[in-house]
C-alpha cells in the first residue's frame, strides 16, 4: 500500500472516529452547535476542559470540533448537601433569582456549591445545593420554673437577656423559709463551667410574690441552671429546694 493510500485510510479512520457516538455511562450526549468550542461547552455544563477532553478520546484535536458532532458530557459527582436540599436549575434561572426564591444570598449558594466557578453561568438541569441557613439565635429566652415536693403549689418564671447579661426571675407560692429553720429565700445560678452556684437574694413583692433581678458578671450561657430555695445567712447554709428549672423556651 502506498504512502498516499495509508494517509487517505488514516484520514477516513479519523473522520469515522470523529463521527462516533462516544460511550457516556455516567453523563449525557451533546450535539455540537455552530460556534461551540470545547472550552465553551465545558463552561456551559459546569465541568473542566480536561474532564470534557478525557470523556471524549475520539476527539483527536480539542481545538477542532464541528457542528453535528456528538460529545459526551461527563456526569459530576453527586451534590453534597448535608444542610440543605438539591435544586435542579430550570430554563431562565439565575443564581440571584434562585437566591431570592429561597430567601438566601448568592454568596451563600456559592459557598455551598464550590463547583460553580462562574456565578453568571448555570444551565438547565444542573443540580445545586440550596443551603438552609440556621436561624439567628434570639437574644432573649423565657423559662418556666416548676415546684418540688417542698412547695407543690409554687410557680416561677423568668427571662434571660443574653446581650445585656440580665436575669429576671419571679416566683410565688414560696413557703416561709422559717418553716425550715432558714431566714431568707435565694436564687442560685450556675452557668457554663462555673464550679459553684452564684447566690442572689430573692426580694418580696406584693401578693406573696418574690423577685430577683441579677446582672451576670461574665458571658452568659443561654441555658443556665437556676434553683430557688431557703438559706441561712450566718453561717451560710442552703436549705431545701423550692423550685427547679426546665429548659428555657424562646420568645
Amino acid at each position: 500500500m502506498s504512502d498516499e493510500s495509508k494517509k487517505a485510510e488514516a484520514t477516513v479512520s479519523e473522520a469515522a472516529a470523529q463521527h462516533m457516538v462516544p460511550p457516556c455511562p455516567h453523563g449525557f450526549h451533546y450535539t455540537v452547535k455552530s460556534g461551540d468550542t470545547m472550552y465553551l461547552i465545558a463552561r456551559r455544563f459546569g465541568i473542566t476542559l480536561d474532564e470534557l477532553i478525557a470523556a471524549n478520546p475520539q476527539v483527536r484535536d480539542p481545538n477542532l470540533i464541528y457542528p453535528g458532532q456528538v460529545l459526551c458530557i461527563p456526569g459530576r459527582p453527586a451534590i453534597h448537601c448535608p444542610h440543605g436540599f438539591v435544586y435542579i436549575v430550570k430554563p431562565g434561572d439565575t443564581l440571584s433569582g434562585i437566591a431570592r426564591k429561597f430567601g438566601i444570598t448568592v454568596e451563600q449558594i456559592l459557598s455551598a456549591n464550590p463547583q460553580i466557578t462562574d456565578p453568571n453561568l448555570i444551565y438547565p438541569g444542573q443540580r445545586i445545593c440550596i443551603p438552609i441557613m440556621p436561624p439567628v439565635m434570639p437574644r432573649r429566652h423565657c423559662f418556666m420554673m416548676h415546684p418540688t415536693h417542698h412547695c407543690p403549689s409554687a410557680m416561677g418564671m423568668g427571662m434571660i437577656d443574653i446581650e445585656k447579661r440580665e436575669l429576671l426571675v419571679v416566683a410565688r407560692g414560696i413557703p416561709d423559709p422559717r418553716h425550715f429553720d432558714m431566714d431568707h429565700v435565694v436564687l442560685m445560678v450556675r452557668y457554663r463551667e462555673m464550679e459553684e452556684f452564684r447566690v442572689v437574694e430573692m426580694m418580696p413583692m406584693a401578693d406573696g410574690m418574690m423577685m430577683s433581678h441579677h446582672m451576670m458578671d461574665a458571658e452568659m450561657d443561654k441555658d443556665p441552671v437556676l434553683l430557688i430555695g431557703a438559706a441561712r445567712r450566718f453561717p451560710f447554709f442552703f436549705g431545701p429546694l423550692f423550685l427547679g428549672v426546665v429548659v428555657p423556651f424562646i420568645i
